[in-house]
């Protein structure tokens, strides 16, 4: 069974993770958030997440020094499947956006997501950060060229 939603969970993630349906143009300024709300990652990773975050997002020439409206975030959950540790890892831009009736809402603009199972924490998150944020920084100079 594990293998089975292993495999589930593999395919997903590599289809959901060519192709969004996200545009990205225009990005100037994003707030930094990382949220971690299981105990199956330290707090102390949030500085270096968050760290991780904000030189991509330098890269990209995208300011993240001052509060903006627009927040990129990456929240971290856990949750046991079968007895084993597994996380749930998201990147996503929220904003406020107004609609053609001229009513603002916050609005996710951006996600992609990452689900596995934890068998070396620090290597299995860095590898599920970085992969995000290389999907986002290429489809950030794709939309941007």
């Amino acid at each position: 069974m594990i293998k089975i939603l292993s495999l589930f969970l593999f395919l997903t993630s590599l289809v959901y993770g060519q192709y969004t349906p996200f545009t990205l143009t225009g990005i100037k300024e994003v707030y930094p958030v990382v949220e971690i709300h299981t105990e199956y990652v330290p707090q102390e990773y949030v500085a270096i997440i968050k760290n991780k975050v904000i030189k991509a997002m330098n890269s990209l020439n995208i300011k993240t020094k001052n509060f903006s409206d627009r927040s990129v975030a990456v929240l971290i959950t856990g949750l046991s499947v079968y007895d084993e540790p597994v996380l749930h890892v998201k990147f996503l831009i929220g904003e406020e956006v107004k609609r053609t009736d001229g009513i603002a809402t916050f609005a996710m603009t951006y996600e992609s997501d990452d689900i596995f199972q934890i068998t070396k924490l620090d290597a299995d998150l860095n590898d599920s950060i970085d992969s995000m944020l290389e999907r986002f920084t290429k489809q950030y100079k794709e939309d941007n060229e």
